[in-house]
Parts: structure tokens; sequence; C-alpha cells
């Protein structure tokens, strides 16, 4: 008898909204608590992508990782881009080249095809701060190859693998316009590095929606120059929304980071011998494990 009359209780964990009442009431609460967590994750969604469409300046190193489109600003506005796939199998050329980009601005000017976009990243990711490789970075086209440059300065992008002619130091230029980088690279062999130049000479072809007429003297690219001057300045842009995502991940420009805020130092506490002691005081006080109590 005292069975059957004992009160069934659904098991509730930590974490979990609280219903306001039982069997009708309990299910109304649920759906409601449905609704206004669909609710919030949509209008969380809607912050993100706001403003995070198209393509824009670069303003630090970690802007380069990704997707990006490289500018060069002369009496006209032109854009690096690998031949096409058609024209490396028909005409056995590797080598980019410089299109001029109709009559649009740095400001409004977007990749049109795949052959206009590198995907840069990190030549040695896992290299620390003071190491110089950490500031190299390789650009691969859509065709898989690398951007590379030999000690003679000639340009070309046929090589599979990175290696010391594909890794690239980026300079960024702040002072000469938004997005302003000049790429050097250090040849084995040179005393000195060299920088990735753009000679125009005003006969760069004309690319429009996608499609590029090359003309008989394309504007070309070389790694000759010693020194940072007009022709070495490019303009690199990066997708707006990978740019937001990687800024919503740090706080106050810097990588999250408990030291400093009350939380004990990891390499002092391993030196103590107390490490799994400190990571679990991290974890309880920057609330990243709610099972941690």
């Amino acid at each position: 008898m005292e069975y059957r009359e004992a009160r069934s209780k659904k098991l509730s964990f930590k974490g979990e909204a609280k219903c306001a009442g039982q069997g009708a009431n309990s299910s109304n609460s649920d759906a409601s608590a449905k609704r206004k967590s669909k609710k919030r994750h949509r209008e969380s969604k809607d912050e993100v992508s706001h403003g995070a469409a198209g393509w824009v300046p670069v303003e630090s190193l970690d802007d380069l990782e990704g997707p990006i489109s490289l500018y060069h600003r002369d009496e006209q506005l032109y854009i690096i881009a690998t031949p096409s796939k058609e024209a490396q199998v028909d005409l056995n050329e590797q080598a980019p080249a410089l299109y001029v980009v109709g009559n649009a601005s740095l400001m409004e000017s977007e990749p049109l095809s795949a052959e206009q976009v590198f995907a840069a990243r990190r030549s040695v990711p896992m290299a620390g701060p003071a190491d110089a490789e950490a500031a190299m970075f390789s650009l691969k086209s859509f065709a898989g190859t690398y951007l590379s440059a030999d000690r003679h300065g000639r340009v070309s992008c046929a090589s599979a693998a990175i290696g010391a002619l594909e890794m690239w130091s980026p300079v960024l230029l702040p002072d000469r316009g938004d997005g302003a980088v000049a790429f050097m690279i250090h040849p084995p062999g040179l005393s000195e590095g060299r920088f990735l130049s753009a000679d125009t000479g005003n006969t760069a072809a004309e690319s429009s929606q996608g499609g590029m007429a090359k003309s008989t003297q394309p504007a070309r690219l070389h790694a000759s120059g010693t020194s940072i001057g007009y022709s070495q300045v490019f303009f690199a842009k990066c997708q707006a929304a990978i740019k937001q995502k990687r800024f919503q991940s740090i706080q106050g420009g810097r990588p999250r980071s408990a030291v400093g805020h009350g939380m004990p130092d990891i390499g002092n506490a391993k030196l103590a011998g107390k490490d799994s002691e400190n990571l679990l005081d991290r974890r309880e006080k920057a609330k990243s494990d709610r099972y941690c109590k």
C-alpha cells in the first residue's frame, strides 16, 4: 500500500533547468524551455553571422592563416592568380601572374575563382615563439602546389611539398595601408633574404567574372628585391567569417590565459610535484568542468 502511494519523481541532473510542476505543467515547461533554447541558439547564430561576410584586410599574422587573396596596387589594381589547370596542362605553365581587377577598389575587391585564392598556413605549426620558423608561412594554390622562389628570383607554383624555397616570412606594413604586407624568402646559398616583387609593366591581362583572358605579356612576379619598395608591397585579404570566429576565441586580443587571475602557474606547480592538483584547481576556478567540484 505504501509502495502504491509513493510519489514518483523524475531524475534530475546538475545543470538541468528546474520544472515548475508535474504532469501537464511539467511537459509545458519542458516545451517552453526548448523553445527558449532554440530561440537563443538562433539569436547567437545570427550575431555570429552578422557582419561576417566577404573578405577583409588582414591585421595580424594570425589573420594570414587560412584562405587569403593577394593584391598589388599600381596604376591599376592587380590580383595574384595561379594558372588554371587547362593552362598548366596545355602550356606547361606553373608561374603565377598578376591580373587587373576591373574597376573595383581594393576594399570592394574579392576573389572570383579558386585560382585567385591561396591557403596560407604556418610552415612549422609546432615551432615555439622564439623560433624563426614560427613566423614563416607557406602559400598553397588550388591545385595543391606551393608558391616558391629560387635563388635566381624565379617564382613558380609547382612544388608539391614544403621546403626552404616555399617558406615565406610575411612583414606587416600597417603604415602602407590596410592589409599591406611584404613577403620575404631565404633561398639557400644567399646571405640575405629576397622579397616577392611585382613587375606590372602595365601589360597585365584583365580578370572578369572569374575568367582570366591572358595576354601575351602578362605582369609577372619575381623574388629579386633586396629591400621593401613600392613593388614589394602587397595587400592581403582574408575571409571575414574566419577572422570573426578567431576573434571570438580570444579575449582582449590575446589568447585566454588563467595565469595572473588568481590561477596558480603550471610550471611552478610541476616543479613542486603538484601539477595534478594544480590542473584540478584551474579547472574548478575557470568553471570549465562542472563535475570538477
